[in-house]
């Protein structure tokens, strides 16, 4: 099979030649695994922390072996009862064209296209949910999204948008291919590298930026102002805690501040189950409208996971892999 492995660790921003596509032997399962095939990967920012020697969070990834990462495929053999040959799956598949998991690390999606699975329907579109759900927007406010044209928070707009009428969306974007994207859904957007250019201050942020970005729009933040730590993706290739300053900003604003993570909120099977719901409706009505860029073939992950650091291009950037093992 084909695999896109780690040649190196990143300096920086990731770039494609820090993978090389290689062929590796055919994985085969064992008692409680199953074997999928690889149809569709998702390119995400954070895999990149892992990319080094001592990263902040988790072990990390080994060079020379696939890269991780989520994707989604179809079961073409199992040794588990739950799972049989033909049923698609979710999990870190990683990027390979087969992949061997335990059964417990995999689920079963139905509905709607593979693909849509990494996105609003999948991990992308419940994150966007939940960070609107926790910060309950109400009208007249100003929710800022940084980064806005990415999977997530442009999901997080539309989102924001469609359960609170008369709430000001201001985004950042990272070139005018974003910019107009942003523009068209009905975000106000800046520059990653500006200041916050009002009128008015910040009442809602939704930060996966960090770093000197963060430390200017605290400074802009209105009294009692909610702030939601989604990542810190301009420190993503740096070893060492993220860098998050300016605390002082809190406590004159007397504003809320905390660190957000989907793996809280996935164990209420319930309110995961209406998200899901609420958003295939949304997509099947028009009212959620997620961009998304399907990238086709193994070898074209290493150039699509490097773009998210420099002008990606807006929404979900997905691999569909060739339709062979």
């Amino acid at each position: 099979m084909k695999a896109l492995t780690l040649l190196r660790y990143p300096e920086g921003a990731p770039r494609p030649e820090d993978f090389e596509l290689v062929e590796l032997a055919d994985p085969v399962p064992g008692p409680g695994e199953v074997l999928v095939k690889v149809t569709h990967l998702s390119m995400d920012p954070l895999p990149r922390v892992r990319m080094q020697a001592k990263p902040v969070m988790g072990p990390p990834m080994r060079i020379g072996a696939p890269v991780e990462g989520r994707g989604v495929g179809r079961v073409i053999d199992s040794n588990d009862p739950t799972f049989a040959e033909g049923d698609m799956v979710l999990g870190e598949l990683g990027w390979q064209g087969l992949a061997v998991l335990p059964g417990a690390k995999l689920t079963k999606v139905r509905g709607g296209q593979p693909h849509q699975h990494l996105g609003a329907l999948g991990p992308t579109g419940l994150a966007a949910w939940f960070v609107v759900e926790s910060l309950a927007p109400r009208g007249g406010e100003t929710l800022l999204v940084a980064p806005a044209a990415g999977a997530v928070g442009s999901l997080v707009c539309q989102i924001a948008a469609a359960r609170t009428a008369d709430l000001q969306l201001v985004g950042t974007a990272i070139g005018a291919e974003q910019a107009d994207y942003l523009d068209g859904i009905g975000v106000t957007p800046m520059a990653a590298d500006a200041d916050w250019p009002g009128p008015g201050g910040i009442d809602l942020f939704v930060d996966g930026v960090g770093g000197a970005f963060h430390d200017r729009m605290l400074a802009a933040l209105n009294p009692r102002a909610r702030v939601l730590l989604l990542g810190f993706v301009s420190a993503y290739g740096e070893e060492g805690p993220p860098r998050y300053g300016n605390a002082g900003a809190v406590l004159l604003k007397r504003a809320r501040m905390e660190g957000f993570l989907l793996a809280d909120h996935m164990t209420d099977t319930p309110a995961v189950e209406a998200a899901r719901k609420q958003l295939a409706a949304w997509l099947e009505d028009g009212t959620v409208s997620p961009a998304e860029r399907l990238h086709h073939g193994l070898a074209s992950a290493a150039a699509a996971f490097s773009g998210l650091f420099t002008h990606s291009p807006p929404g979900k950037q997905i691999v569909e892999l060739e339709d062979k093992a």
